[in-house]
């Protein structure tokens, strides 16, 4: 059996326990008042406490003003390092371009192997048309330009109505080009008759005794004897006809060579009196310098 507590007595043990604990806590926080422990700690300046409650507040509220500058800039993240030198962008270099001496043609003007009429004709450079001078004569008198219609070539261009541009006064002087003995020339020879039934040809040999090269002809004929009417005929190369058929053909005659060419009837020119006209150019299609001879025989 328990023994029987009395109440009031059990009242008075809770009381004295209650009494203890409150006794505590008032030891504790007397123990924690920051003001107390200030006023007695030498080594505390005054304001210490207000400054130790202001800077535990502000560490809470995440304020970095109270810190030391070089603190705070470290404790942040900082830009990278540019260690690039900005470069500049590059200037265009602008190479002067030399300029040529150039020759303006006031009128049509022919352009030849050499200084004079005697030479052969290359090209015409036009009214109007300007062309890169690289020479100049002895004389002043003819200029030794670069080929309009072929870079790559040359040619000499009478100066009457050339007129000079740039720096042409530095251009190379060239001596006279030896004047071409015989010239512009070549020789017939007649051939024989070629019966081709309906048409009849009188073939001849052209011999180029000049210095020119001869790429073009044309033949016209007269019977003086009466009866047969010529076939005019035009070629842009020469060509041997034997056996009515095409036997050979060379596009031009270089000085030096010879080839054939034809003049045609209608009927048999055999035992007629006949006149021949042969007409032979520089130049395809009757062009550049041409050089017309006439014949009468009777085959």
């Amino acid at each position: 059996m328990r023994e029987k507590v009395d109440p009031r007595e059990k009242l008075g043990r809770q009381g004295r326990m209650l009494i203890f604990i409150a006794a505590l806590l008032l030891i504790s926080l007397a123990c924690n008042i920051p003001g107390r422990m200030a006023e007695n700690d030498p080594e505390k300046p005054e304001g210490f406490v207000q400054t130790s409650v202001a800077e535990t507040i502000a560490a809470q509220q995440g304020d970095v003003s109270g810190q030391d500058e070089q603190t705070v800039i470290s404790s942040a993240t900082q830009p990278p390092e540019i260690t690039d030198t900005p470069t500049k962008s590059p200037t265009a270099t602008v190479t002067p371009t030399s300029e040529v001496a150039k020759v303006y043609a006031s009128a049509n003007t022919n352009c030849r192997t050499g200084q004079g009429t005697y030479f052969q004709w290359l090209v015409t450079l036009k009214e109007g048309e300007e062309a890169e001078a690289v020479g100049v004569d002895t004389s002043g008198d003819y200029w030794y330009i670069r080929r309009p219609d072929q870079p790559a070539g040359f040619c000499w261009l009478w100066g009457k109505y050339a007129t000079p541009t740039g720096p042409y006064q530095s251009l190379p002087v060239y001596t006279q080009v030896p004047t071409p003995t015989p010239g512009f020339d070549y020789k017939v020879t007649y051939q024989q008759t070629i019966d081709c039934g309906i048409l009849w040809g009188l073939q001849y040999r052209i011999d180029n005794i000049g210095s020119f090269t001869l790429e073009s002809w044309k033949t016209s004929a007269t019977d003086n004897t009466g009866g047969l009417t010529n076939v005019p005929n035009e070629q842009n190369s020469f060509f041997d006809y034997s056996g009515c058929v095409v036997a050979g053909e060379q596009v031009d005659l270089t000085p030096g060579e010879a080839y054939y060419l034809n003049v045609v009837f209608d009927g048999d020119p055999a035992g007629h009196d006949v006149s021949v006209k042969i007409r032979i150019c520089t130049k395809d299609d009757l062009g550049g310098e041409c050089l017309k001879k006439e014949i009468r025989h009777t085959p």
